[in-house]
């Protein structure tokens, strides 16, 4: 029963570092992920900004404010676009990182339960 215990051991600490290599993937996307956002935030801000006034336009500054409109919106698609590359790979590494913290807390749920049971069982024959 001890090696049993020792094995799941080992596969415990094994899945834990795949787990832990996992989350940091997790981590690193989710500061991409989270840059792109607040970049296609800050774009939106700005292109509302540039369009929100309270006097009347001259021709030069409408040329001037449609300029700086498109460029604004240039750089607006050009975030979402790359936020929606980053997306799918975002979300195969949140998957594979939920999938390796499972397997770790399944295998650490499994060595208890054998622990336990082992347990009882030294109890049920010292005690008979």
């Amino acid at each position: 029963m001890r090696r049993v215990s020792d094995a799941l051991a080992g596969l415990e600490r094994i899945a834990r570092l795949k787990a832990d290599m996992e989350m940091r993937r997790l981590a690193a996307f989710r500061a991409h992920v989270e840059a792109a956002r607040h970049r296609i935030g800050r774009l939106e801000a700005e292109l509302e900004a540039i369009y929100r006034s309270d006097q009347p336009f001259s021709i030069p500054e409408a040329r001037l404010t449609n300029a700086l409109a498109g460029e604004r919106s240039r750089a607006l698609l050009a975030a979402e676009g790359e936020l929606a590359r980053i997306l799918p790979g975002y979300e195969q590494v949140r998957q594979a990182a939920a999938r390796e913290f499972g397997r770790g807390e399944a295998v650490h749920a499994l060595r208890k339960d054998l622990a336990g049971q082992a347990r009882r069982d030294r109890l049920r024959r010292d005690g008979a």
